[in-house]
């Protein structure tokens, strides 16, 4: 293993923290970027504990990489297949993350997928906070399937490292209590892209609004929230957050 692929992997491993410290300062010091609040509530230290124990295990992701990486998978070392695994590896990503999620709010097998739940308001740490089984089969579903492909196609472990940086980044203040972008978002990506609030809906009502980083399944299959874009709007554009978990922005019919 090269010092290169180790550093990746250290980074890796340690990203998801750093995002959640950064994105709780930004609330903490009141930062532009926070100004647009989702839920007037406070979120109370006993979560904060729970989330910062749960988040131990957050590296297992770097640790799956390495054997699959020891084991002679993700040889490739070529530009092209440098973007061309990353793509992969986002939708491939953006299917699994979707399936399984859907899955894991089935009774049965609800119990991998509570301890996240915990939190219905959420934060930075809350993306960090999962059960360990639910980070060993995301992790082990993403990694997996590539090492697999691996045995077809040349696959870039860069490519597929980046893939985990950018969603440990994203997903970080994908669960802050707040939102950082501006009205403009839902005028055109925000039609195709997932928000912060698209995604606190599904903490706050439990269920809906699955995606990862897109809607396009959600909406394939219909499980997304309709007043998705009119909560957006309330909270960015007529800048008034949300007063209790059970609140809508019209009515709504839950279906999912």
């Amino acid at each position: 293993m090269t010092p290169l692929e180790t550093a990746v992997l250290c980074l890796i491993a340690v990203i998801g923290h750093l995002m959640a410290l950064f994105w709780l300062c930004v609330e903490d010091y009141e930062v532009d970027l926070s100004r647009d609040r989702i839920y007037d509530l406070p979120i109370k230290d006993p979560q904060v504990r729970r989330e910062l124990k749960n988040s131990l295990h957050t590296p297992l992701h770097a640790i799956i990489l390495l054997i699959f990486l020891m084991a002679g998978a993700f040889s490739d070392r070529t530009f092209a297949g440098f973007f061309v695994s990353l793509l992969v590896t986002a939708l491939w990503a953006e299917i699994w993350h979707y399936a399984s999620h859907r899955a894991f709010h089935l009774k049965s097998l609800h119990w991998i997928h509570a301890e996240h739940h915990k939190s219905r308001l959420s934060s930075p740490f809350t993306a960090l906070s999962f059960s360990f089984w639910e980070k060993l089969i995301f992790d082990l579903g993403i990694v997996g399937m590539m090492a697999v492909l691996s045995l077809a196609i040349p696959v870039n472990f860069f490519g597929v490292a980046s893939w985990f940086a950018i969603y440990l980044v994203i997903n970080s203040y994908g669960h802050a209590n707040y939102e950082i972008r501006s009205e403009k978002f839902m005028q055109l990506k925000g039609r195709f892209l997932t928000s912060t609030v698209y995604h606190a809906l599904h903490h706050s009502r439990y269920t809906g609004n699955y995606g990862l980083g897109t809607r396009f399944l959600d909406r394939l299959f219909n499980t997304e929230w309709p007043d998705s874009e009119a909560v957006f709007a309330r909270v960015v554009s007529e800048k008034r957050p949300m007063k209790s978990l059970r609140e809508t922005a019209g009515a709504v019919t839950d279906s999912r």
